[in-house]
């Protein structure tokens, strides 16, 4: 049995070469994807053929398309009249990545979904970055790194603050987050993949699912879960690396160290810096925390003199050159 079809309809030839080509990239999408430009070419197409999903814009969607041996229609908004309350529609004219995470939104709400390919959790490289110190550029070095090894390999970052301010730091609002891939891991989880296709953004190569609003919104789940919830959302999403910006408001942070391939542990050589290191590496020489320690390595950054304020830039930086020269050094890249 082949693929499901994904069908693609617009009579402008460019338009649906382009889409084509954006749903192409996605390689973990399982559809096998075809085009069309003609209603007629569609329709002669849909005698042979099952469509698990038809995108098709506004001009080119028919009634009678309804009867045809096809799962979920969804319909791309010219805005040049007015379509049945019964059709999914989403706006043609919004920028490519906002619209596929739309119609991943949309398609993956619907009652019948094809399932992504997922990965093996053996093939996915743990990162863990955590620090007893505060205000140690973790979160600068995790997204430095985590955008280094965008380049090889598809890598998603996960941020665990309390208040992580990416929306301000961004300058956008985003419209959902790890709180919604909770929600759907828990209680839909065949649905999980296009949620994440949906919410997940893109900063200097690098996949990221916007933190929490709030802890509170994942305290409360058990330290024996966070372990199986992150090989979930790797496997969902196709990626092949993850990395981990830890805090202690995690329950199970220690467990989730455990399970990382390799560990950064960002250190500064102040009075109470080093001493809230010595009693962190204190507690891990004991039972069952030592195989944390082994597989940590601790990285002292210089100074630099100029960061770049865009955080989509840090991967063009002297923190870059630092990073890299780490990571290089220990294998990960």
């Amino acid at each position: 049995m082949g693929k499901p079809i994904m069908a693609i309809c617009d009579r402008q030839a460019a338009y649906t070469s382009q889409l084509i080509s954006l749903f192409q990239e996605k390689k973990e999408l399982p559809f096998e994807i075809h085009g069309f430009t003609k209603n007629e070419s569609l329709e002669e197409f849909c005698r042979d053929h099952k469509i698990a999903l038809l995108i098709i814009s506004e001009p080119d969607y028919q009634e009678d398309l309804q009867k045809k041996e096809i799962d979920r229609i969804l319909v791309l908004q010219e805005g040049i009249g007015e379509l049945p309350g019964s059709v999914a529609v989403i706006n043609k004219y919004q920028p490519a990545g906002a619209l596929y995470r739309e119609i991943m939104r949309v398609y993956g709400e619907g009652e019948k979904v094809v399932p992504f390919r997922g990965l093996k959790r053996g093939e996915v490289q743990l990162i863990g970055v955590y620090s007893p110190i505060h205000s140690c550029m973790q979160t600068t070095f995790a997204l430095t790194a985590g955008q280094l090894l965008a380049r090889k390999k598809k890598t998603l970052y996960l941020n665990f603050e309390c208040f992580s301010g990416f929306e301000m730091l961004l300058g956008r609002r985003f419209g959902g987050n790890l709180t919604d891939i909770l929600y759907y891991y828990d209680c839909a989880r065949e649905k999980l993949s296009y949620k994440l296709e949906s919410i997940a953004q893109q900063m200097g190569g690098l996949y990221y699912i916007p933190p929490a609003g709030s802890y509170e919104d994942f305290r409360d789940i058990p330290e024996e879960e966070w372990t199986r919830i992150i090989a979930e959302i790797a496997k969902a999403g196709g990626y092949e690396a993850v990395v981990l910006d830890l805090t202690e408001q995690v329950r199970g942070v220690y467990g989730l160290l455990g399970n990382c391939d390799k560990i950064y542990t960002l250190i500064r050589d102040d009075r109470m810096s080093k001493a809230k290191l010595a009693q962190y590496e204190l507690m891990l020489e004991q039972e069952p925390y030592q195989g944390i320690l082994e597989k940590t390595e601790k990285c002292r950054l210089p100074m630099f003199k100029n960061l770049p304020l865009n955080l989509e830039h840090l991967n063009h930086s002297e923190l870059a050159d630092a990073v890299e020269g780490q990571l290089r050094e220990d294998g990960i890249l």
